[in-house]
């Protein structure tokens, strides 16, 4: 296990609403687990009273709060206490479908945006050669990171992950949707993460995925554009589908998103994954316990 890693988060969405409006928010770091909630807060410029909405048993938390017509300015932010756990290739393995636990089991299937009944072929020709575990999403995160292109504005919120194997391009959302429908192809159960990440720039809100090795989630990100020790967890789901941002139910426009991220405690405590963060060849894994 890492030192403590203690990290200030903040998110500000501001909406224009022409009438009665709900929304529902998914901007909240996910509560438990090596995530530890400090302090947080919560606010809206309207003052309307937030209800926060949570699945039994899930990290991910919801807040919803009605809104009047006129402009909208919802403000959260948290100091959060990361504990990252490392551990070698060697002590992560594959389960068997017999073993997976029910909760993971709905994290194997196809799902809206990663089609990994359509992509079987390929993830065998391309990963069924590697080593069972670590090694083999290691190896489905770096063939991603070298054979598709990080390009803002070639993909759009339609876009799943046969399209983004088929154009070769796409960001955050992309990257980890094809991870997923690859996993899922080899039998690796894998789910959808959106975070707030230290040292992503420019700041906004990412998304990576966890596998299921070893008996737990493993943090993965093809994108290398953070270090995965700095995720702060959000939400949790099988795409991008479940872990929306914002749901709004009347007519509201989006302004703007500002997004700060900062590291609190000593930079030394920080583990060394700052230069080359993700699937280095020693093994090493950070360890997801949210589940």
């Amino acid at each position: 296990m890492g030192n403590p890693i203690r990290l200030f988060i903040q998110s500000q969405l501001t909406y224009e609403v022409f009438g009665e409006s709900t929304f529902l928010l998914n901007i909240a770091a996910a509560a438990g687990g090596a995530q530890r909630i400090c302090r947080e807060q919560i606010a809206n410029s309207q003052n309307a009273t937030f209800d926060e909405v949570r699945d039994h048993g899930s990290p991910t938390r919801f807040h919803r709060f009605a809104a009047k017509a006129g402009e909208v300015v919802v403000r959260y932010e948290a100091e959060v206490e990361l504990e990252p756990v490392f551990c070698k290739s060697e002590m992560v393995w594959e389960s068997t479908l017999a073993d997976l636990p029910a909760h993971v089991i709905p994290f194997l299937y196809p799902s809206r945006y990663c089609e990994s009944d359509k992509l079987v072929r390929m993830a065998r020709v391309t990963f069924g050669h590697l080593a069972a575990g670590h090694d083999r999403v290691c190896g489905i995160c770096n063939w991603i990171y070298n054979n598709v292109e990080y390009l803002v504005g070639s993909t759009d919120s339609t876009t799943s992950a046969f399209d983004t194997a088929t154009q070769r391009a796409g960001v955050c959302r992309d990257f980890a949707h094809l991870a997923i429908a690859f996993c899922r192809a080899l039998g690796i159960p894998a789910r959808f993460c959106s975070s707030y990440s230290w040292g992503l720039r420019p700041a906004d809100f990412h998304a990576h995925f966890e596998a299921w090795l070893g008996g737990r989630w493993l943090v993965y990100d093809a994108t290398r554009l953070s270090p995965e020790p700095g995720f702060v967890r959000i939400g949790m789901g099988r795409d991008a589908a479940d872990t929306a941002v914002a749901t709004v139910t009347g007519p509201a426009t989006f302004r703007s998103l500002n997004i700060e991220v900062r590291l609190l405690s000593p930079e030394a405590d920080f583990p060394g994954y700052a230069a080359d963060p993700l699937c280095q060849s020693d093994g090493k894994a950070t360890l997801g316990t949210l589940a």
